[in-house]
Order: structure tokens, then sequence, then C-alpha cells
């Protein structure tokens, strides 16, 4: 459960170090774009690749290692491209990119979380929380994302 705590911890110290460091909408989200992906991606990838048979059961889906760890692995490896994104300096466009890889990521994991508690009425508080966490996610990153593309 603590991994569900880092997450919004890490988000929460991404955004202010946005504000406390970054001077325009630009430099903001270089910093809270990049270093949100690497903690959401880089929580669910250490879950994935390290706590795989209790991460399953928390969100109420059968365990899979074999899959588990593939996905880790894709979600580690879009984190460390962050880390890479923000590191080398690459610009707007590609921290709005990372960025919007990981929002298609969550859209699309939230109507998964959907779907299972529908069809497999996988009622589970974690399941619920998915869709609803991707929401404000996309809520707050989408419109930082957007002032700084102006």
């Amino acid at each position: 459960m603590i991994m569900e705590w880092l997450r919004p911890a890490g988000i929460g110290l991404a955004i202010f170090c946005a504000y406390f460091w970054g001077h325009d909408a630009i430099s903001q989200f270089h910093i809270m774009g990049p270093f949100v992906v690497m903690a959401m991606l880089g929580t669910v990838a250490f879950e994935s690749l390290f706590l795989g048979d209790v991460a399953s059961q928390k969100v109420g889906y059968a365990p899979n290692r074999a899959y588990q760890i593939q996905s880790g692995l894709a979600n580690a490896a879009t984190a460390v491209t962050a880390l890479m994104v923000y590191l080398l300096d690459w610009g707007r466009y590609a921290d709005a990119t990372i960025v919007s890889v990981m929002l298609i990521f969550f859209a699309l994991s939230a109507a998964n979380h959907v779907v299972s508690a529908i069809m497999e009425r996988n009622m589970k508080a974690v399941n619920l929380l998915r869709p609803v966490m991707a929401l404000l996610l996309i809520g707050f990153l989408l419109p930082a994302m957007i002032k700084a593309l102006q």
C-alpha cells in the first residue's frame, strides 16, 4: 500500500518544485511533466517487477508474472525516457510527448479497470479508484501541457 501513497507524494513534490523553480509555463511543465511520469510509471514498474502477486491481489486481477514483467519493463522504459527528456533538456515537445504517452496509457488502463468492474464485478477500491485518478491526472496535466505548448 505504500506505493499508493508514493504516487500522490511524488506528484505533489513535482508540482511544488515546478512552481517553486519554474519561472514560466514552459519551465514549469519541463519540471512537472517528466517528474510526474517518473513518479507514476516508475512506481508502477517497480510494483509490476518486484511486487507482482501483491499488486495483482490489491487490484483484484489474477497474477500473471510473465505479463507483469513485460508490462513493468515497458513502464520502466517510459520512466527512464522521461528522465532522459528532463536531463538532456530535449524541449517542450519532448516533455509533451512523454506526458502524452503516460496520459494515454492511464486513460486506456482506466478503461480496462472500468471493464473489469463491470464485466468481472471487480469492486475492489483500488480498481475503482484507478479511473478516477486517471481523470484527475489528465485534468491537471493536460491544461499545463497546453499552456506550455502555446
